[in-house]
């Protein structure tokens, strides 16, 4: 897991230099090792692309908001 980390760590540090291109993060999982998940764990990766994938939400901030100490 740790050099899975790091590769993660690489790529976002090389995303951050190449402002222009989409990277893609992560290793390309081929149908064999796809093969070998169980389908909790399927429905679990499913699940993680559904909410990396989802719009973002527009975040406002009333002008009212008074910050309390």
């Amino acid at each position: 897991m740790e050099n899975y980390a790091a590769l993660i760590e690489q790529q976002i540090n090389e995303d951050k230099q190449n402002l222009k291109e989409k990277t893609e993060y992560g290793i390309q999982l081929t149908e064999e090792k796809l093969n070998d998940f169980r389908d909790e764990q399927i429905g679990q990766l499913k699940e993680l692309m559904d909410e990396a994938t989802k719009p973002k939400k527009k975040v406002t901030v009333s002008e009212d908001f008074e910050q309390k100490t």
